[in-house]
């Protein structure tokens, strides 16, 4: 399998390389049994739940609005009465940050998590301390990044997924998850040991793990690898089909294991961000493998999107890239969601992605 591997991205390189683009080579190569360009219809997709949705003992939603989704973070902020939780990639929101300032001087407790590389966040980390929060720079290693996009407020609701907090970060193509109920409690404890490696004095004493929720599982990198087992495991669980959308795909197991669920006859489809150089010779590579992959037509915004459905019945989202630094070294958080609601929801979103990109 990874002598065969190697061959198909190989031969992809090459084909990517004397192709006018490997959108041409999408023109001109069809999936084996398929006219070629023409993929098969997409599977059909029940209308998506409104609101959030019970999984064991949470309530989850999945927001598919990058606007909507950060004025719930703002609304949340603004509504917290006892601690406010951050940790994320890129922070230079005015309406949040002020949002977290204000909460600050009501005397809530504000804790933030930066990372180091990301020069934006300089104003917002000066302004945070400067009202008195606690604001942590993780502690990077060689080429690695805190790229997790957590919020956690008063110990009883959460926010994470793929967005980060960007002035412009909401016109992105993105997926984010809120979260109540008793996984709130593990996602706390992930926060105090990551503000643990920042250098940070314990705090009280966290709450008890919550029970498992086989429903819901909280995956991370770093110093975990639990990511990139669970996206193998639901790649080569489905029966039916699979729908990936993603910033950055380059990692070969992934790359086989998408090739192998089409050989064995499963429907796939993969839309990727067009921007990415690396996603050049895996587009290719796909396409070859029987994979109906295109690129996202963007309006100047990207497909920020980290996710995947299986037979319309599990999503994996979060913020991990499918690549070597996102399976390894950066500090990532994903969950993988068992509801056919859910993924309904992220279908539904990713159907007019695919077909305003055709």
């Amino acid at each position: 399998m990874k002598r065969n591997l190697g061959l198909l991205l190989c031969l992809a390189v090459s084909l990517s390389a004397c192709a006018a683009s490997p959108l041409a080579v999408l023109g001109r190569a069809g999936a084996a049994g398929s006219p070629p360009g023409v993929p098969p219809p997409l599977p059909p997709i029940p209308p998506p739940a409104a609101g959030a949705v019970p999984l064991g003992a949470d309530l989850v939603e999945l927001l598919t609005d990058g606007a909507g989704a950060a004025a719930r973070l703002v609304r949340a902020v603004a509504a917290a009465r006892r601690t406010i939780h951050a940790e994320i990639y890129e922070f230079d929101r005015p309406d949040l940050l002020a949002a977290m300032l204000d909460a600050r001087r009501r005397g809530v407790e504000v804790r933030a998590i930066l990372d180091p590389t990301v020069r934006v966040d300089a104003p917002t980390e000066a302004a945070l301390a400067a009202a008195g929060a606690e604001v942590s720079l993780f502690p990077d290693q060689a080429r690695q990044i805190d790229h997790a996009k957590l919020l956690l407020v008063d110990g009883a609701r959460a926010f994470f997924g793929g967005m980060n907090w960007g002035a412009r970060s909401y016109l992105n193509h993105d997926f984010e998850v809120a979260l109540t109920g008793p996984s709130v409690a593990a996602l706390e404890r992930l926060f105090a040991t990551d503000r643990l490696r920042c250098g940070r004095l314990a705090g009280p004493p966290e709450p008890a793990p919550p029970p498992a929720n086989v429903a819901l599982r909280l995956l991370a990198t770093y110093p975990d690898d639990t990511i990139l087992p669970a996206v193998l495991a639901m790649i080569g669980s489905a029966r039916r089909y699979l729908f990936v959308e993603m910033y950055v795909m380059t990692d070969a197991h992934v790359v086989s294991a998408l090739a192998e669920a089409a050989r064995r006859g499963l429907a796939v489809w993969c839309l990727l961000d067009p921007g990415q150089d690396p996603n050049r010779a895996t587009i290719v590579a796909l396409r070859l493998a029987g994979v109906h992959v295109a690129y996202y037509r963007t309006h100047g915004e990207l497909l920020h999107a980290k996710a995947m459905v299986a037979d319309g019945e599990r999503l994996l989202v979060g913020s991990a890239n499918w690549s070597r630094s996102g399976f390894t070294r950066n500090h990532e958080l994903d969950a993988v969601l068992e509801s056919a609601a859910l993924a309904a929801a992220a279908l539904a979103r990713m159907e007019a992605d695919w077909n305003a990109s055709r």
